[in-house]
């Protein structure tokens, strides 16, 4: 059985193989390292969330080294929505998992 992403409006946006999150298609987008979410170029998206990516204002954002890109896998469906869906209050931040940050930017936060 997969484990879905899904959207902060409850809908499925992707499944989780191993620690890497893949959209519907099975592109390889990104990672779960701890409770962060890193591209597969190491920059930061969101943290890791009750099955969501989300823009949580107390998150530590900071860039990881870069990783090879694991292979496509084969999607295990489109999911069905979640009946209930609780709003807590963070923004979805999926959509980054796809954007390249601009070439030079300050994309590490000081500690």
């Amino acid at each position: 059985m997969a484990m879905y992403v899904y959207s902060t409006g409850g809908e499925p946006v992707g499944f989780v193989y191993e620690t890497f999150i893949h959209d519907l298609e099975g592109t390889p987008l990104g990672r779960i390292v701890g409770s962060r979410v890193h591209r597969l170029d190491g920059s930061y998206a969101g943290e890791w969330f009750k099955e969501m990516v989300v823009d949580r204002p107390t998150a530590r954002p900071r860039a990881i080294p870069p990783i090879a890109e694991p292979p496509h896998r084969t999607p295990p469906g489109r999911g069905t929505p979640r009946r209930i869906v609780v709003d807590y209050g963070y923004a979805d931040s999926f959509a980054l998992l796809y954007e390249v940050p601009a070439a030079g930017a300050f994309c590490q936060a000081a500690e």
